[in-house]
């Protein structure tokens, strides 16, 4: 999957609960909780499809000589970017435009920097991510269903960007 897709697939995935959240706060105005809901429910599927479509991938073999958790990332990204939005009345322009600017900024931060792997979604999903140092000391992000990573554990997982790698099968 070419790098820049797989990254906006990551971005609205990452914000489908909030979508959600927004949809049941507006439910009583259709023409705002129906795009939210639509666009929550084809982010998930997507990454859904994603991940369905790489199950049975193999990347090349990396031996793990170090790793270390990024999941902790995930409660500082909700408190600092989500709640305040969970306030914002989407039944008016201002609100509208208010979320549109913030999500398209925060958008273009999200697909250029290390925030693409603190997703809740797929933390719901089972799936965690991890730095990740290969015995030729490269370094990589990984997205992986792995509660943990010892120093000298083989894996293969598959290739999506230049030092992002996705392993979608249960260990």
């Amino acid at each position: 999957m070419p790098r820049l897709p797989f990254r906006i697939l990551l971005f609205l995935s990452s914000y489908s609960p909030l979508f959600g959240i927004l949809a049941y706060r507006n439910r009583n105005t259709e023409k705002v909780w129906i795009p939210l809901v639509v666009v929550a429910v084809v982010a998930l599927l997507a990454l859904w499809l994603v991940m369905f479509a790489s199950r049975n991938k193999k990347g090349t073999a990396l031996t793990v000589t170090h790793s270390r958790p990024k999941d902790g990332d995930v409660l500082a990204y909700t408190a600092t970017y989500l709640v305040p939005f969970l306030t914002v009345d989407l039944a008016h322009i201002e609100g509208v435009v208010i979320l549109a600017s913030f999500l398209f900024v925060l958008g273009v931060v999200y697909v250029n920097s290390d925030m693409l792997f603190v997703n809740p979604a797929l933390n719901l999903a089972g799936y965690h991510s991890f730095w990740i140092t290969d015995a030729n000391d490269h370094e990589y992000s990984l997205i992986t269903r792995r509660i943990e990573l010892n120093k000298d554990t083989t894996i293969t997982p598959t290739k999506v960007g230049k030092y992002v790698r996705l392993e979608v099968k249960r260990p």
